[in-house]
């Protein structure tokens, strides 16, 4: 998830880096959180069809309603880019064996403002965007 969204055309100008865990208080940070996965189902090969969960959680700038617009704006472009990555070649890596697959859906979800600073509005404005990743495995 982490490589399809730094192929995102517009992340250079919303974003420093992706980070795994976490986001920096800084403004233009993300950070990518995997909440879970699982198995949706599977044939009498061992091919699977599996969901996972990620939160992305983005720190921007966000002193006025400009730029909090702004922020929202960039959230909503990139639910919709994510919405067409179907198709594109997933792999995962089980043990020490790669595994070829598919990606057949991405959701998004809840592509609110998480955390406002205590101190000042000076500070990054924290927002959170839930990711539904459905993918395939092949064995």
């Amino acid at each position: 998830m982490r490589e399809i969204l730094e192929s995102f055309p517009k992340i250079s100008e919303v974003c420093n880096e992706i980070h795994i865990d976490f986001a920096d208080p800084e403004p233009t940070s993300y950070g990518l959180t995997s909440t879970g996965d699982s198995l949706i189902k599977e044939d009498i090969l061992g091919n699977q069809t599996r969901q996972h969960t990620f939160m992305l959680y983005s720190t921007f700038s966000g002193i006025n309603d400009y730029e909090r617009l702004a922020n929202s704006s960039a959230l909503l472009e990139l639910s919709q880019w994510l919405s067409r990555k179907k198709g594109d070649v997933v792999l995962s890596q089980i043990g020490d064996d790669v595994y070829r697959g598919e990606l057949l859906n991405i959701k998004t979800e809840n592509g609110t403002l998480y955390e406002v600073p205590q101190e000042n509005n000076i500070d990054g404005l924290q927002y959170q965007l839930q990711i539904v990743a459905e993918y395939t495995i092949e064995f």
